[in-house]
């Protein structure tokens, strides 16, 4: 079985939230969405990308924008 990378297990909600606060910064939405694609583990985020996820989404924990892997 396929291990589903993090912009995989984004909940769609965040997934939102994320393009429309980059709409009109493409090129940082890229590299957000290529180092979550890149990844498997929310712990390898680098704290910038972090941070900036955790603003958009208005989250206290990065583990909770993204869906359970069981």
């Amino acid at each position: 079985m396929k291990q589903s990378n993090l912009y995989e297990m984004l909940k769609p909600e965040y997934k939102t939230s994320i393009a429309t606060k980059y709409a009109n910064r493409q090129h940082s939405h890229a590299a957000l969405i290529r180092a979550l694609s890149e990844e498997y583990y929310f712990t390898e985020i680098k704290y910038g990308d972090a941070f900036d996820i955790m603003n958009t989404c208005e989250l206290d924990f990065l583990g909770d924008a993204f869906n359970k892997a069981y």
